[in-house]
């Protein structure tokens, strides 16, 4: 699935507002650094492939039910990285087949460099061994496939590597460590690959248990459907929890209510509940189900740009565009706006969302939610079938606005603007101005 920059800053997943790790944090329970390149590249690029999810599904189900499967040691993998990327050349010893004579030679000659090439074929030899073990009891206990793949890969790279596995004379060192460092390198760059792969795969059982997330079920289908209960945000304390319902009937939801009643944070569920579902681990939810897509596509919060000439209204229009340009192509997409073209007059607003808005929802296969404070959209917007009405609602309490942040059928047309700004003692403090 393609999920570009925008959308990966605007859900947080790597970066939140406060300039923490965002979603990223949350889930990492990896041990190795390469599990953590691993991990991060499966949330950059999640599947959007029904069968490829499901297979990731049960791989992380598998390491669910064997928390202790593959034990990994970032210690080792770092102590590998380090003695192939040092600068010790066997020179003469390295050209031909070793010597003995030579490689004695040069075993009391360089004692140093000697020393660090013995200790880093030594390190590399015991992470190949280890793994083997790992592997081994992996594969014996009948896993899913893509576990059973990256286990039978890290087992036959380790065995290749170990091919030239010999004693502990300076010949038979010097030869392991010129394998390791010209022709086995590709082969210590599968397992390493693999050690990452399973590692990530870890840490997003480990993750899913731990926050008591729900595997979706994926669903086959041509039309568009994201449906669940209990859709939730993982970064907001104490979180109302709502449903969502996106069908291939109704794919494009028009949601509106005051300001701070919960909209912008149940976009992020939605998107974040697509991202993670067909990443293949848990989202937080108590159920769901999720056909995939091939796009996600958020814009929460454009930004202008005044090096380029970029201003705010047009960066809105660009962002619909890469949302168009997809959806022109016959990618099946999931698209989140919220207040679309609010950077312009409220005229061109209505005319241009409601042209968004009626011409995206003909799409076959995507799904939709625009949010807006332009309630007067909805009676244009009542014309299309496929557009389901939401809204977030409010309520003054003794002069104080309050929200239920629960999801409602319907269209709501409260504005607590002005309330927010007594809230806030502008009017007060304006009345002081000049006085």
């Amino acid at each position: 699935m393609l999920v570009d920059a925008t959308t990966l800053s605007d859900l947080e997943v790597f970066q939140d507002a406060a300039g923490k790790g965002g979603l990223f944090a949350l889930l990492d329970e990896t041990q190795t650094g390469v599990g953590r390149s691993a991990l991060r590249r499966r949330l950059e690029e999640p599947h959007s492939d029904a069968v490829a999810i499901r297979e990731t599904q049960r791989a992380v189900a598998f390491f669910s039910s064997h928390p202790g499967a593959m034990p990994l040691s970032d210690h080792s993998i770092k102590d590998m990285q380090r003695y192939l990327a040092s600068n010790v050349v066997v020179s003469r010893a390295g050209r031909g087949a070793v010597n003995t004579v030579e490689a004695r030679w040069f075993s009391l000659r360089y004692r140093a460099p000697y020393r660090e090439v013995r200790e880093g074929v030594a390190s590399t030899r015991t992470l190949l061994r280890t793994s083997i073990e790992s592997a081994r009891a992996i594969l014996s206990v009948d896993p899913p496939s893509e576990v059973r793949s990256l286990a039978s890969e890290l087992l036959a790279a380790c065995a290749d590597a170990l091919a030239e596995d010999g004693g502990s004379s300076p010949e038979d060192i010097l030869r392991q460590d010129r394998f390791f460092r010209r022709s086995g390198s590709e082969l210590l760059e599968r397992v390493v690959t693999a050690i990452g792969e399973l590692d990530a795969l870890r840490s997003m059982a480990r993750a899913t248990a731990r926050l008591g997330w729900v595997v979706p079920e994926i669903v086959d289908s041509p039309q568009f459907l994201l449906e669940g209960d209990g859709l939730f945000h993982p970064f907001v304390d104490a979180p109302v929890a709502n449903p969502i319902e996106l069908t291939g009937g109704e794919p494009m939801v028009f949601l509106t209510g005051p300001n701070m009643a919960g909209k912008t944070t149940y976009l992020r569920c939605a998107a974040l509940a697509v991202l993670l579902g067909q990443t293949g681990m848990g989202i937080p939810a108590r159920r769901a189900r999720i056909t995939p897509v091939e796009v996600l596509l958020t814009s929460l919060n454009p930004v202008d740009n005044l090096r380029s000439g970029l201003s705010f209204f047009f960066a809105e229009v660009l962002r619909v565009r890469d949302a168009a340009a997809r959806l022109a192509e016959g990618k099946r997409c999931f698209v989140v706006f919220d207040e679309v073209f609010k950077g312009t007059n409220v005229k061109d607003a209505l005319d241009a969302s409601g042209t968004v808005i009626l011409g995206f929802a003909r799409a076959n296969g995507s799904g939709f939610i625009f949010s807006s404070h332009l309630v007067e959209l909805a009676e244009t917007l009542r014309s299309e079938p496929r557009v389901r009405f939401h809204y977030f609602d409010g309520r003054l309490v003794s002069g104080s606005a309050q929200y239920s942040y629960r999801i409602r059928r319907g269209v709501s047309s409260q504005r607590f603007g002005l309330q927010l700004l007594k809230e806030a003692r502008i009017p007060e403090l304006i009345a002081r101005i000049g006085s």
